[in-house]
């Protein structure tokens, strides 16, 4: 297992970055872009032409309207309910097929009495940027937390649990959801520095992963969770992201307790698209009930 010394960290997240990069680009697998291997539908629409039906064409996953779901977010109380903060940076949320995954593992916890909480980013209009002005509170913090930060730190330090959620792109957190994590889990608030080194400060709390991606059809779960397609090039592929989550996780004093990484997307056209989203949805709730319950 390679070993980071936290010492040599500077607040940020760019090693983990690197590391992730270097792992994944070590992997003896050809390389495809994951929009080329998706399960979504080939693009046939001529150059320069007017897509008048971009469901049927666009490499992206999406869920056609009549089987979308929703999951009604009670939001975070003074009870002593479990709370599960979602953090989801999809700009189709409501359409795709992360989207979906994000509500069924919503309802999922909704019915088993937790108190749940979804962070849309692009509704809430989240700004992921660090600027000169908010630099030094995100890396050393120093001077006053921001406002548009104030209530995302409310709710993280509220949670048991927080879960990311976002598309695979380019394999690693999308834009919105990095930021989010490198302005909400600011110094001073998710770690410290200690004459022993950095302290993180969110112990207790458990973290997870929800990632709709498009490589090679290989499985969906964590390590382990290959469907006989390429297990050994899965279990490569996972095993690279739980060095970078544990890593993460143990930054912040909290618990790395995995991610579902779904690489089995029915085409967008396909004629068993219910069948097999119904099967999605069955094979995320036990992999749930393994990671939060069973292995914990």
């Amino acid at each position: 297992m390679l070993k980071i010394n936290r010492s040599q960290r500077h607040g940020g997240f760019m090693k983990l970055n690197l590391l992730l990069a270097a792992l994944l680009s070590s992997l003896s697998v050809a390389c495809y872009a994951a929009d080329a291997v998706s399960g979504a539908t080939p693009n046939h629409a001529a150059p320069g032409s007017q897509i008048k039906n971009v469901d049927a064409v666009t490499s992206a996953s999406i869920v056609p309207q009549k089987l979308r779901i929703s999951a009604k977010a009670t939001g975070f109380t003074d009870s002593k309910a479990k709370k599960v903060l979602f953090v989801v940076g999809d700009p189709r949320f409501d359409q795709s097929l992360e989207g979906f995954l994000v509500n069924t593992a919503a309802n999922f916890f909704l019915k088993k009495g937790y108190e749940v909480e979804i962070r849309d980013l692009y509704k809430i209009k989240f700004n992921p940027v660090i600027t000169p002005e908010n630099f030094y509170h995100a890396k050393d913090g120093f001077g006053q937390t921001p406002d548009d930060i104030k209530p995302e730190q409310a709710l993280v330090s509220k949670a048991d649990y927080i879960i990311f959620c976002y598309p695979n792109w380019h394999d690693s957190p999308n834009a919105i959801t990095k930021g989010y994590m490198e302005r909400v889990f600011s110094k001073k608030f998710a770690y410290q520095d200690t004459p022993k080194g950095l302290e993180g400060l969110l112990k207790g709390k458990g973290i997870y992963t929800i990632m709709n991606a498009g490589w090679l059809g290989g499985g969906q779960g964590n390590v382990g969770d290959g469907i006989g397609k390429l297990d050994a090039v899965w279990d490569k592929y996972l095993g690279a992201y739980k060095v970078v989550d544990d890593d993460t996780a143990g930054f912040w004093g909290a618990k790395n307790l995995g991610r579902f990484v779904n690489d089995q997307s029915p085409s967008n056209l396909d004629p068993q698209y219910k069948e097999k989203l119904q099967k999605l949805a069955n094979v995320l709730d036990a992999r749930l009930e393994r990671d939060f319950f069973q292995n914990n």
